[in-house]
């Protein structure tokens, strides 16, 4: 193969030293003896000849559209003229001498040197079947290895054309892992093709009694395992292998015979000793009172083993019983708990499988577990939640939408503007204090015409003891800038005389027209808030 590539490199080179460029159809083809072969060259201009060079022909073959088949190989033109640039064969019956490279060369008028191209062509050779594969032997005189040994498996597929294909498997599955790269060897003198790869394994517990098979492919040599396929048998020594956990069993019914059953893999056949209460029960044996009978283990095939244990017949008192069983072989020992139960198996649990339930477990810990992060993450205002805990933050402090540094507490101790306006507690019952704080400008210019505002009612709360009281609040009419103190005096008085009373907000014309947040306050908090705005002076106004 090395050598077809050369030539097919040595031949491209010369094409890009040629004025003119050949396409050939197919650039490569595989075919048996006696199928059919055809190869096409084709140029952009017209071509004067066509001229065809076939491996194992002595002399090249000069073909047109008007000249028929050419002796010996019958070959003849293929392709839709030479005034159409196509220089093409055909040859019906291929022979085993024809594999190699097949040139097609056509003159050109406008051109001094002639202009080539080349098609492979594999004459398939069936390779020397069955492959051949060799096995290290194992330390163990009677032929098995041991758990965790190490063998070397070879395997060779000779003098084929085109060189064969291996792949392995142990028993059905495919080997894919602890693989060399294959390696091919050329026969030069016949030009055959063979293969070889090794296979480096770390014996495991599960191959024992699987055959480790070597299997070719081929074009020509069809699917025949016997033709195919090279195999070995791997024996395999391990100790009894451990259950995944306590073994439960179903669907005993009491006054009638139960049989217990439980299956160990061990290689070679181990010995069994069942424990029921303090009594040690053997293989093909009674217990003193005839209630319990062990029988002989059954092969199960690769190295699996069936131990079963009769009840005659089940009693409340057995199904409460613990059963204990002891795999012992020359390799190892080792223990198993049964425990039966009257009920029924459950439907889910023989369907999925120990596997599928303990992914279900799985996949329900993680939901769970999603939960509860986005749950933490939301009561602490957390990563995706960060935004919104600030804004609740800024919200409860009440501060200015226009300046966030801004408390209401700050506002309410701001110097106010001449006010003037007056409180009746009676006249809006009803209204909620939130309502009052959202109101905007022109609402608020309704407000000033009139020449008296109850304010009670618009800060009225459900179930609140001061805005439920019948105690007619005293009226406070502030006029002019200087009231303001005599007002504070009054409320402070007030106060002192156990009155209830209602708090007003001075605030400044241009800060009443801003759009004011909404506070919302423990509903334990009973102190009343009222927005004050600016009214004209009515006896200006007469003026």
């Amino acid at each position: 193969m090395e050598r077809v590539g050369v030539v097919l490199l040595l031949v491209a080179s010369l094409q890009g030293l040629l004025a003119v460029h050949v396409e050939v159809f197919p650039a490569e083809s595989v075919v048996s003896v006696g199928q059919n072969v055809s190869m096409l060259c084709r140029v952009s201009v017209p071509i004067q000849y066509c001229r065809i060079v076939v491996p194992g022909l002595e002399a090249p073959l000069n073909l047109n559209p008007v000249r028929g088949p050419t002796p010996p190989s019958n070959a003849v033109y293929l392709g839709d003229g030479l005034e159409k640039g196509h220089c093409g064969v055909s040859i019906p019956s291929v022979e085993d001498k024809y594999n190699g490279v097949f040139k097609c060369t056509v003159g050109v008028a406008t051109e001094a040197h002639e202009s080539e191209g080349a098609m492979v062509v594999v004459v398939a050779r069936a390779p020397k079947v069955p492959p051949v594969m060799e096995l290290t032997r194992p330390r163990d005189p009677q032929d098995s290895y041991q758990e965790g040994e190490r063998f070397l498996a070879t395997c060779e597929v000779p003098e084929g054309r085109p060189a064969a294909n291996i792949t392995w498997f142990i028993g059905d599955d495919p080997v894919t892992e602890d693989l060399a790269r294959p390696e091919i060897f050329e026969n030069r003198k016949d030009n055959l093709f063979s293969i070889r790869q090794n296979l480096t394994r770390e014996v495991r517990w599960s191959d024992n009694g699987k055959e480790l098979r070597c299997v070719a492919s081929h074009p020509i040599i069809g699917m025949d395992p016997a033709r195919t396929t090279a195999r070995k048998r791997i024996n395999v020594k391990f100790a009894p292998k451990p259950a995944p956990g306590d073994l439960e069993q179903f669907g005993f019914i009491e006054g009638e015979e139960g049989l217990i059953a439980v299956r160990i893999k061990a290689n070679p056949k181990p010995s069994f000793l069942w424990t029921v209460g303090r009594e040690n029960i053997d293989e093909g044996s009674l217990d003193t009172t005839g209630h319990f009978e062990v029988g002989f283990a059954e092969p199960k095939g690769y190295g699996e083993w069936e131990t079963k244990l009769h009840i005659r017949p089940v009693t409340k008192d057995d199904v409460e019983r613990e059963y204990r069983v002891q795999a012992t072989n020359t390799i190892g020992q080792q223990d198993y708990v049964v425990r039966i139960s009257t009920s029924s198996q459950p439907r889910a649990m023989a369907e999925m499988g120990a596997g599928a339930i303990v992914g279900i477990v799985i996949a329900v810990l993680l939901v769970l577990l999603i939960i509860f992060i986005v749950v933490f993450a939301r009561a602490t205002g957390r990563w995706c939640f960060a935004g919104g805990a600030a804004t609740l933050r800024t919200g409860e402090t009440g501060g200015d939408p226009e300046d966030p540094g801004k408390t209401e507490e700050a506002k309410r101790l701001t110097p106010k503007s001449r006010i003037s306006t007056s409180v009746n507690s009676e006249q809006l019952l009803g209204q909620s204090d939130t309502e009052s704080a959202d109101q905007g400008p022109a609402q608020k210019k309704n407000i000033k015409k009139k020449a008296k505002l109850p304010l009670t009612s618009m800060f009225k709360k459900a179930k609140d003891k001061v805005a439920g009281d019948t105690e007619i609040l005293k009226a406070a009419v502030v006029t002019e800038e200087k009231d303001v103190e005599k007002a504070a005096q009054q409320v402070a008085q007030d106060v002192e005389k156990g009155k209830e009373c209602v708090y007003a907000e001075l605030t400044h014309s241009q800060a009443a027209e801003r759009a004011r947040p909404v506070v919302v306050r423990p509903e334990d908090d009973k102190t009343e808030y009222a927005e004050i705005v600016h009214t004209k002076d009515e006896k200006k106004s007469d003026k």
